[in-house]
Formats: C-alpha cells, structure tokens, sequence
C-alpha cells in the first residue's frame, strides 16, 4: 500500500478533539483541563499544549497504549506483548526505553505512578475504572520534577449512584470480565471492581493472565472537606514473552516466536498493591489538598539468555520494590493573583537479585543488592491575569535525590557495586497567553527540566567496578509557540515547539550479562501538532491529528542521527456517524499512520511506516431499569502485516515486536 496519499491529505488539514463523542453530537460547550499549575482553567485559556478525552464509550481495555492513541504528541506503540510494559513517549522523551515507560511523569487522581527515579508504567491500573486522561507537554510540564517530559493524568471513574454493573468482552486474542458495584449514601460514596483477563497474541508462547480489583472510598466530611481513599490490587500469574524478532525474522514470518523464548521459557509474573489517600479543601479564595501513598511491586522475569556469566545480573530476575510518597499544597487567590506553594517527598527501595536461568529454571545466584532513592521537591505555581486579555503563569521547583546502592554478592570475579549519588535540580517555566477573542488565544511559553538516570542506566561502568557514577542528568530547554480556536462547530490547535537537549543518554556497551550507558551529544528536536474536531453535522463527526517531530542528535559520532524508537509522523484521522435524532449507536471509522521508526542510535535499521485501519459500533438501548451496551469492534481491519512496537539499541538485533493480525471484538456491558 502506498501511504503518500494519507499523508499528505493529513497534513492538509488538522482537528482538535478532547471528548469522545457526546450524546447529544455536539461540541462540549467548555472543556476544563488540569494545568501545570495544579487547578482547573479552561482549555481555550491555558498556556499549555493540553489534551483530555473521556472513555465513557470505550470498549474493555489490556493495553494503555491503545487508549492513549490520537493524542497529538504522543507516540503509543502497541507492543501485543503483555509481559513487556507499553510504551509511550512523548516529542521524544522516553523513547529510548526498551522496556516500561521512562521520561513521562505518570500519575492517577494526582497520585504518582512514577518512581522518584523516573520509572514507571501501566500494567496494574485497572484501566477500565477510568473516566479520562489528561496530557500535558511542553514547557509547563517540566514543573512536575524529574523525568517530565510530559504528563499523563489519569482521573478515576469515582462514584456518584447506586449501581451495579457486567462487562464482558470477547476476541480471539482477549477474553475479559468486569464485576463493578457502587454505593452512595449521603456524604459518603464507594464502589468496587474486579476484573479477570485471559489474553495471548498470534504468536506461540504469548499467554498471559491477569487480574485486578480495585476499592474507591469518599466522603465530604464537612463543607468543602472532601476525602478520597482508593485500594489497588493487581497479580499477572503468568505473562509470557514470545520475544522481539530480528528484521529477517519479522519478514518471514511475523507470527514466528523467537528461539530463545522456548529454549529459556521466557515468562513473568508481577503483584502490586498501593493504598492512595487525598484530603483536600477548595473555596473561592484558598485550597488545600494532601496526598499520601504506600504500595509495593513484586517482579519475577525469566529472560532470553542463561545470565551465567560471572559478571552477569542474571537470566532471572526477582525484585522486590516497596514504595511510598506525601505531596502537600496550597493555594490562594490575591485579587488577580492565583499561587500555590507545595512540596513533596518520595521514596522508592529495589531489592533485587538475579539468578542463572537454566533453560526455565532458577539457578545459581549472580545478583543480590538493594538500591534506595529518595527525592524532596519544593515547588511554586502561579497564574496571574495581567489584562483582560493577558494572563501570566510558569513555576519553580527544586529537587533533591539520592541514589544508595548496598551490593551483597561479591565474588573474585565480580565486584562490588555499591556506590552513591546525587542530584540536584531546578526547573522552572514561564507562560503568556493572548485571548485574541472569546474563540481564539494565542501563547507563548518556555521551560528548562532535568531527567537523572535511572537505577537500570547506573547499574554497571564499562569497566571497574560501583555504580557509574560519571552519568550526568539529562537537561532540556524548551520553547513553544500554540494557538486555539473554538467555534460553535470547530474546535483547533496548534504547536510549534524546539527542545534543545544535553547530554542524552545512550547505550555505551553490552557484554557479559552487563549493560552500560554514557552521555551522549546534545540533541535537538523540532516539531509541530495540529488537531482538530469538526461536527459536519448532528450525525457527523471528523477528528484530526498530526505530529511532526523531527528528534536528531546534535554533535560527536551521531551527529545527524535519528533519536532511536521515534516516529517522524504520525496522523489519525477518525470518522464517527451517528443517525439524525438519535444517539442510540455510533459507527466509528478509524486510519492511523505512522512513519518509519529507526531501532537503534546508530540508525543502521528502520522498522517500516504503517497504515492501520480499525472500525467500531457501540449501541445502547433502555430494559426497564437496566442498561445494556453492545460493541463490535474490527482492529487492523486489512489484515496488515505491520511492526506495533521496537525495543531500541538491541544488542542481539531482536527489535521488532509484531502487532496482532486482523481481530474482531464483542462486548456487552449490562448497568444496573
């Protein structure tokens, strides 16, 4: 298939939309979005590239990445891998991850999902239980502290009614079943949901079972004094892991798994549970809002290879990572000045050990150490209306982290890497927005953060023994330059933005079971978003986006290089059709497109551009006191061979992770 034509239709024109569709088939008359500076502000009126949708139509949900697709900036690569995390990045950061989520500052009701070392992913949220996301990139996103390259905020459905809910879905490749109850009596309000999962991908040695439950609690305990409690539970009994392919492998066969998948019995296993906690208090002239969090993540991976080398980590991996956090601010309105003062405090402690895997079995101990960081924060926020039409806002932080590594296992051969670091960091971010009318804004702003390694990059030197202390901390600069415009059918933005970074970090060298990482040249990325949603009519709807990143590294031996695991463009274009006077059903029609994408620093191989197209129709109908919803879904609906996800800078050149096969989707949701 030639994808020229889609391209270059995409870029001749651009739509912006930040709900599903509503069931009256008209434009949200105001969309409220959570800003860099911690309180709400209308979408036309914030000096941010800010983006929100609602998933009060979606079908039962595994992978985030799908969720997170046609959302300008964000790249969302389905990995159909379910003992690999999904992957995200976003205007390039956090693109060299080969595993998890690095660069993004994650979070769910303002609870962190990060660690304080900028790790960080996906897989024990009970992704159906979500009411929105809201992302923000640019320059106000560095304010949220290390590894912010941009924000993804996920809101929780939280409970409003008594009811009670089944949701069942059903696919070659996915059967799932959702049990929700909710209680509201007076001031209080709680529900519970469970959910069991039995997935697995085209491929042989790709099944995965998963479950998860999670418990919301709130209660307005006086006026204004709200509490919110929430309890997750997740536990992957077995998530196996088929493997990447190698570029002759893909071309073959992408249904093929790889040889060391079953010579090794690739497989995980992972259990987390968190207690989240948020007091908060909100008038007209002063708020307040204390957040505390506990939780810990049990992780047990059987990887591709033996790890029987000396100085290896291991070919098994058991980890162990308790975690807890406190964030306490305050806000108050001065005439036309809104400030917020807050710090925050995190700690997060790995406890691993690595073992030789004997072809699926545990053996001999080749890793045991226990690594702790801890990270203080102080910030500022503010958003001060200058005019009528001129409004100021931008932010401080200063973060503290130390990095302690105790390592147990030392041997002749392999030497101890205990070792200890700090960092030391501002960000900080400055805003203007122009309301040229009640339609149009324009804005300007510019911001400088800090991304430090992570446990993983600092682990081993290329020689010697302790932690690799000589990595510095990643910084950016970053400027942009948006425009909004919201007409009673039409609703635009677009983003110019330049992010100049120092010293990246990039693979240094893999042998011996060890991998190190080095600071690279500079880079520099250019790029534009426009997107848009257009309402034709009562039964017609068009949204549009497109990215245009240009991500390049600056000087040294990679100068002109491509930043590995980006994609040059992207566009979307979704079609949604409703009959005239009723909303009982919507046919959607979905093109996604995405250009080729190098695998590794030195650009020596590309994954190929796709053109996927999926379809959706969800109907709604009223039994008595019941609901009932029904979907059909069609995804890759031509059958297309195409890569889903590349795990860059692969020493063994096993990047590709194939995407599924065309698949056809039913589910039925019952509410009481």
């Amino acid at each position: 298939m030639n994808d020229l034509p889609f391209k270059l239709s995409a870029l001749a024109l651009s739509f912006f939309s930040a709900e599903l569709i509503a069931a009256d088939n008209n434009l949200p008359q105001e969309i409220i979005v959570i800003t860099a500076q911690g309180q709400q502000s209308p979408w036309i009126g914030s000096a941010a590239s800010s983006f929100r949708k609602s998933f009060e139509q979606q079908a039962l949900q595994i992978d985030a990445a799908t969720m997170l697709q046609q959302i300008p900036g964000i790249q969302a690569d389905s990995r159909a891998n379910y003992a690999q995390d999904s992957r995200l990045s976003a205007r390039g950061f956090g693109s060299r991850s080969s595993f998890g989520i690095r660069g993004l500052r994650l979070l769910q009701d303002g609870i962190p999902l990060s660690s304080p070392d900028g790790q960080g992913q996906f897989s024990s949220v009970l992704l159906d239980q979500l009411a929105s996301v809201e992302v923000l990139t640019g320059p106000l996103a560095v304010l949220y502290g290390n590894a912010a390259g941009g924000v993804v905020a996920l809101q929780s459905r939280w409970p409003v009614e008594n009811a009670a809910s089944v949701q069942l879905s059903h696919s070659q490749f996915a059967r799932q079943q959702v049990l929700s109850a909710a209680l509201v009596k007076n001031n209080h309000a709680s529900s519970i949901s469970l959910k069991n999962a039995e997935l697995q991908s085209q491929r042989d040695h790709s099944d995965a079972r998963k479950q998860q439950a999670q418990w919301l609690w709130q209660s307005l305990l006086a006026e204004d004094l709200k509490l919110q409690l929430r309890y997750d539970w997740s536990y992957d009994p077995l998530l196996q892991d088929p493997l990447g392919l190698t570029a002759q492998e893909w071309q073959a066969n992408p249904r093929q798994t790889a040889a060391n998948a079953l010579l090794f019995d690739t497989r995980k296993f992972t259990k987390q549970q968190q207690w989240s906690l948020a007091l908060s208090q909100d008038t007209a002239a002063q708020s307040w809002r204390l957040a505390a969090w506990s939780g810990r993540r049990d992780v047990g991976q059987y990887l591709g290879f033996d790890g029987a080398a000396a100085t290896s980590a291991g070919g098994v991996v058991d980890l162990r990572r308790p975690y807890q956090g406190l964030d306490l601010s305050y806000s108050r309105q001065v005439d036309s000045l809104r400030l917020t003062l807050g710090s925050a405090f995190e700690q997060s402690t790995d406890e691993r050990r690595g073992y030789v895997n004997n072809r699926g079995d545990q053996g001999d101990l080749r890793r045991d150490e226990e690594g702790e960081v801890r990270s203080a924060d102080l910030y500022s926020r503010f958003v001060w209306d200058l005019a009528p039409r001129w409004q100021l806002s931008g932010g401080f932080r200063h973060s503290n982290l130390n990095f302690d590594v105790t390592d147990f296992y030392i041997t002749t051969q392999n030497p101890d890497d205990s070792g200890s670091t700090a960092f030391s960091k501002n960000s900080a971010a400055l805003a203007v927005n122009f309301a040229q009318s009640d339609q149009i804004s324009w804005y300007i702003s510019a911001g400088r953060g800090f991304e430090t390694p992570t446990f993983t990059e600092m682990a081993y030197r290329n020689s010697g023994e302790g932690l690799n202390l000589a990595l510095k901390a990643s910084t950016n600069q970053q400027w942009e330059l948006g425009n909004k415009w919201q007409l009673e059918q039409w609703r635009s933005s677009l983003a110019l933005f330049l992010v100049n970074s120092e010293n990246e970090l990039v693979v240094d060298q893999s042998s011996g079971g060890r991998t190190s990482y080095r600071n690279a040249s500079d880079t520099k990325r250019t790029g534009i978003e426009v997107s848009a949603l257009w309402s034709a009519s009562p039964s017609w709807q068009h949204q549009w986006t497109l990215t245009q990143l240009n991500a390049r590294f600056e000087q040294a031996e990679l100068e002109g290089k491509l930043l590995p695991g980006v994609a040059k463009q992207q566009a979307q274009w979704q079609i949604s059709w409703m009959p005239l006077q009723s909303s009982e059903w919507i046919l959607q029609f979905d093109t996604l497109y995405r250009s080729k994408i190098a695998t590794s620093d030195q650009n020596q191989l590309f994954a190929p551009s796709s053109t996927v197209y999926h379809l959706r129709l969800v109907t709604e109908s009223e039994l008595s006191a019941m609901q009932l919803r029904c979907w059909l879904g069609v995804d890759n609906l031509t059958d297309k061979n195409y890569v889903g996800a590349v795990v860059v800078n692969q020493a063994n050149g096993r990047s590709f992770e194939p995407a599924l096969p065309r698949s056809v989707s039913l589910g039925l949701s019952l509410n009481f």
